[in-house]
């Protein structure tokens, strides 16, 4: 474990149904629960770099960071209740206090971010896109 103090970051949820099943798309192997927090703003992205964690970037998440866990995440409400994760969409607004730990891969990858709480101050329900026809597509 780190000595560094962990970190309040505001962001979004991306993929939120791997919080509470293990995404095995890639990995058929992986044991691990995920929680992705995406947009962070640059101020954020420095507080995380200063604890070793190495953040990522693609256009469509903005600054992100994956943390990885053995246990379900359970991400709460402003009053401490929690949210299931079924009723979370990508977009979903929250805030987490994040903390790191090394790994045999840290030298490489550099530290792990581990949540300590994920409190969601809005939520974005998913809603399947609908399939269009190409009369829908014409009448634009």
């Amino acid at each position: 474990m780190s000595d560094l103090k962990p970190v309040k970051i505001s962001g979004e949820l991306f993929w939120t149904k791997w919080m509470a099943e293990f995404n095995k798309a890639f990995n058929t192997d992986n044991d691990k629960y995920e929680c992705t927090i995406g947009n962070i703003s640059d101020d954020d992205a420095a507080k995380l770099t200063s604890l070793g964690i190495k953040v990522k970037h693609k256009e469509a998440m903005g600054n992100f960071i994956v943390a990885k866990s053995n246990y379900k995440f359970k991400p709460t409400d402003d009053t401490l209740k929690e949210i299931p994760i079924e009723a979370l969409g990508n977009g979903s607004k929250c805030v987490a206090i994040v903390g790191s730990y090394t790994h045999r891969m840290s030298a490489k990858h550099g530290n792990a971010p581990s949540l300590k709480t994920v409190m969601v101050t809005e939520v974005k329900t998913y809603v399947p896109e609908a399939v269009t026809t190409e009369d829908d597509d014409n009448a634009l």
